[in-house]
């Protein structure tokens, strides 16, 4: 019965056989995901654009600044001076330090935050304290100048008017130029402080403007363009006032210093003047003889210089003391330059040189190189020689005290010896003249110290000033817009990838050959979707409706491989075969019944599907009886075979789904009925149920001369193909070959194009009926 060689597959052959990939192997992949791939690409292009278009514009502000090198500078006066200036990098910390960002939220008012709900209220905050624990209040204008003013909890706590302070229950609100509608209104917040200090410096950015530069810039990033120039402008200001104050400091202190002493003396020397006068209208004594005079002159001299030695002793004691403090915090130290000690200005010279070296050093070199450790050496030293010169000097000092002390009281005995009278007013004149030339010195002192303060200078200059930006910095549409079309393209070519490496089913007919070890015959293209109705079906037996269209040479070209196969040797029985439901097993099998009577001969097509039947939907004639009924008696074959629509095309139907129909079809009865039915038809081809889910196709291979393997791509995945591979060798089954099922439009596209091209059709047709079923 079986004349045909069984196919098997080869043990040697490999299904997982590497192939060569090309370019159009990942321009298939895209093709066959574009419907992914463009929803991933859309998805992020707009979530990007919408982002772009609806954020809030960042604006920056920025401001450039120069630091000067100050190199051998010294201080107009000899007791008072300054240090050098810090590297580039210790003024950039300097700026951005918390005091400086403290004073910045202070001036600007950056803790208040109003929200207008009308872009014409005009309003100005002058004053905004509050002490509740959510400072978030409601303005509301009640007339011309007058407002109300609602805590979060919507109460009243206070009424006020445009430019008088308002006092209300936790709050202090000062508001000038209110212009508005009656009900227009904002929102008062009052943030955190610290939190407003904090974010400000997290915000602030300043860096230097290449490494062999003294100059610097600083930008601050808001939403408000005013108010990231405001921020810069007033930033720049602290940092300059506070870099005088800090170059000022010791001028401040002395001039504080001699400022306290001169009212003290001058308290003392209105007091002695009086007591003078007074002594002088009262005694009747005006004045002393010449040898007293000269006498008390030299007393007043004597005193007047223990005056300055104290001065110059305080003001040592303070460098001193300075000295040893950088000494043990192991910090640079610049000291007070004393004009009339050439030995502390000379040290001071070398202090203030190396100080600049080190800044240049430091430019190229980290605190551990070898020439900064030995120049911190060279400091220490001269550091500690100052040191030791502030000591001896202090011992000078002390010596010439002693010694004035002793003439002083050489001059408070001789005093002593002078009558009642005189003595009392040599002791008034040697106040007055004491207290006057003390007062003299230090209006001096103090005068070179308000000049010293004055004239100091910030080493700090601007170069440009902020000005009000008019381009937001955020977004960059143009860059976001491309950056989003990137992206969505990265992610759609990765999805899709990603989707075909997770799907692992078949879709080309290299694959199903490789694995199912079997040639492809040809390939169906797109036929539409086959849970239509019954008279939907019989659309599809396009070898007779549509002969032209590639689904119908398609299916010549299935007829011509079985010609072909059967040149040598007569092979009548086809066994029309899928893995799975719904593979289009049964379709191909009428299709190529049609193709097959279009060519000469009598064909029969049989269904033999006794559980799902449905080839009765492909053809004009009874369901009942069919080949249930002829394989238990109930009729016979000429009473039920179908005479098809398509010319020399028998049908027969399944007829009736029996409880036991593995058993009906390998009964005796079915193989004497095909046996009879070779002798009548040329043809016979039996639409068999699927191979994986029952054994009815299996028990019907054996009455086959030839099996077709109906195998739709893009459904099938490697491991039921494989289970069919082994299953078809198991069973010895003659498998000429496998047709594939395209179902994507992509191949009704192409095959459409192809052929349409070849019978020159028109290329504006309506769409066959084919292509419109998908």
């Amino acid at each position: 019965m079986q004349s045909a060689e069984k196919t098997t597959h080869p043990d040697d052959q490999s299904p997982w056989q590497e192939e060569e990939i090309h370019l159009s192997d990942y321009l298939n992949v895209l093709r066959r995901r574009k419907a992914l791939f463009f929803a991933v690409f859309g998805i992020v292009f707009v979530l990007v654009a919408l982002y772009t278009f609806l954020v809030t514009p960042i604006y920056q502000a920025s401001a450039t600044l120069h630091v000067r090198d100050e190199k051998g500078k010294v201080d107009l006066l000899g007791d008072l001076g300054f240090g050098q200036g810090s590297p580039i990098e210790s003024e950039i910390e300097i700026l951005k330090s918390r005091t400086n960002a403290e004073d910045v939220v202070r001036r600007l008012h950056l803790d208040w935050k109003v929200d207008k709900e009308s872009p014409e209220l005009s309003v100005q905050v002058g004053e905004f304290s509050s002490n509740s624990e959510e400072p978030v209040y409601l303005v509301k204008l009640t007339a011309e100048g007058r407002f109300d003013v609602l805590d979060s909890e919507d109460q009243l706590v206070g009424q006020g008017r445009s430019g008088e302070l308002l006092q209300g229950e936790g709050i202090e609100l000062l508001l000038t130029g209110l212009q508005g509608e009656k009900g227009d209104s904002f929102r008062l917040t009052l943030k955190s402080f610290n939190g407003t200090v904090r974010e400000l410096r997290q915000q602030i950015s300043a860096s230097q403007k290449g490494k062999q530069t003294n100059i610097f810039g600083v930008t601050y990033p808001s939403s408000d363009p005013v108010e990231a120039r405001d921020v810069v402008n007033t930033l720049v200001a602290v940092f300059l006032e506070r870099s005088v104050t800090v170059k000022t400091q010791e001028a401040s202190k002395s001039l504080e210093f001699i400022a306290g002493q001169m009212e003290n003396v001058r308290l003392d020397l209105d007091t002695a003047e009086k007591q003078l006068e007074s002594f002088k209208r009262n005694a009747g004594l005006v004045q002393l003889d010449t040898e007293a005079e000269s006498f008390i002159e030299q007393l007043a001299n004597t005193e007047a210089q223990l005056a300055a030695l104290n001065v110059r002793k305080i003001q040592l004691d303070f460098a001193r003391e300075a000295l040893a403090d950088a000494l043990f915090e192991g910090e640079n130290y610049t000291p007070s330059v004393m004009v009339d000690d050439p030995v502390v200005a000379g040290l001071a010279q070398k202090l203030i040189e190396y100080n600049v070296e080190k800044k240049a050093l430091l430019v190229e070199y980290t605190p551990e190189h070898p020439a900064l450790k030995a120049l911190n050496q060279q400091v220490a030293e001269v550091q500690n020689r100052l040191l030791a010169t502030y000591e001896s000097n202090l011992l000078d000092i002390a010596q010439q005290q002693a010694g004035l002390y002793t003439e002083l009281d050489r001059y408070e005995q001789q005093l002593k010896q002078l009558p009642e009278a005189e003595r009392q007013l040599a002791q008034l004149i040697r106040q007055v003249q004491v207290n006057a030339e003390i007062y003299t010195f230090l209006l001096q002192k103090h005068e070179e110290a308000r000049i010293l303060r004055a004239s100091t200078m910030g080493n700090i200059d601007i170069i440009d000033p902020a000005i009000t930006p008019d381009k937001p910095i955020k977004p960059n549409k143009k860059k976001n817009l491309l950056l989003g079309i990137i992206v969505g393209l990265m992610l759609g070519v990765g999805v899709a990838f990603f989707r075909e490496y997770m799907d692992d089913t078949l879709k080309d007919s290299e694959q199903v050959k490789q694995l199912l070890g079997v040639p492809a015959l040809t390939t169906i293209p797109f036929l539409g979707d086959r849970s239509h109705s019954d008279a939907d079906r019989a659309h599809t037996l396009v070898s007779q409706l549509d002969p032209k269209s590639p689904p119908a040479e398609a299916f010549r070209a299935l007829r011509t491989a079985i010609h072909f196969s059967t040149i040598k040797q007569s092979k009548k029985v086809l066994l029309v075969a899928s893995a799975l439901p719904g593979e289009g097993k049964t379709t191909v099998s009428a299709n190529l019944a049609v193709t097959l009577a279009q060519a000469g001969g009598r064909i029969l097509v049989v269904g033999c599907d006794l559980r799902k039947p449905s080839l009765h939907e492909f053809f004009t004639g009874h369901k009942t009886p069919g080949l249930t009924e002829i394989l238990v008696g109930d009729s016979d074959f000429d009473s039920a075979v179908n005479l098809a629509g398509a010319s020399n095309v028998d049908f027969l139907s399944a007829g009736s789904s029996p409880p036991n129909p593995v058993e009906l079809l390998g009964t005796e009865t079915m193989s004497s009925l095909i046996d009879n039915l070779r002798e009548r038809y040329d043809h016979i081809i039996l639409d068999a149920p699927p191979l994986l889910p029952v054994t009815d196709a299996i028990v019907l291979s054996d009455l086959a001369d030839m099996v077709l393997v109906v195998y739709e791509l893009g459904r099938s995945n490697r491991k039921f193909t494989l289970s069919l591979r082994d299953k078809l060798a198991d069973i010895q089954a003659p498998v000429a070959g496998c047709v594939l099922n395209d179902k994507s439009e992509k191949a009704a596209g192409y095959y459409g194009s192809y052929y349409g091209g070849y019978y020159g059709e028109d290329d504006q047709k309506k769409k066959r009926f084919w292509q419109r079923n998908g």
